[in-house]
């Protein structure tokens, strides 16, 4: 394992976290202002469809980031994508407390967290005030989790998908090619 790939992967992958986070929340802001223009939902709901979006989402978007570097690179360090990913996990943790937990910076885990401890008499005030930090955290890692694996196993198939795709075009190179004299 090499120490300079572990650091260059650590900011590779913050931003990874960080864009999908982003991205599935403007994606999240502009499905749930189109629904609720139709069909007026209570918050429960609301909160139930922003964590399928965010649960799908962010995770296929760090996917589909990591099997194209995969297969760009043609090779797949596990050790050194889970190394990679512990510091990209502290300082993004650091980034989701500072701003309690918002769906931009950590998904949906303000939503789960709310919604396992509240139930379906979750409201807006109960998400903030009465759900215990604890309980942000343990989500919070429990999506971490989810965010490694999803970004290690996809990183290792598109690798593998590249070799398989330089074996397929060098099949025919084994036999030396004939020259006329």
């Amino acid at each position: 394992m090499k120490i300079k790939n572990v650091a260059l992967n650590f900011g590779v992958y913050f931003l990874y976290f960080l864009g999908s986070c982003l991205l599935v929340m403007l994606a999240e802001a502009l499905l749930v202002s189109i629904v609720e223009k139709f069909v007026l939902l209570s918050y429960p709901v609301l909160t139930v469809i922003r964590i399928v979006i965010y649960t799908v989402g962010v995770p296929a978007l760090i996917g589909f980031l990591g099997y194209f570097e995969g297969y760009r690179e043609a090779e797949c360090s596990v050790s050194e994508t889970i190394a990679g990913c512990i510091p990209t996990i502290i300082l993004h943790l650091l980034f989701a407390m500072l701003f309690k937990f918002q769906a931009f910076i950590s998904g949906s885990v303000r939503f789960t967290a709310g919604l396992l401890h509240n139930g379906w008499k979750i409201t807006y005030d109960s998400l903030i005030n009465k759900t215990p930090y604890s309980l942000f955290l343990l989500t919070f890692l429990a999506y971490s989790a989810l965010y490694v694996a999803v970004l290690t196993i996809a990183k290792y198939v598109g690798s593998h998908k590249r070799i398989i795709d330089r074996a397929e075009l060098r099949k025919d190179e084994s036999s030396a090619p004939e020259y006329d004299v």
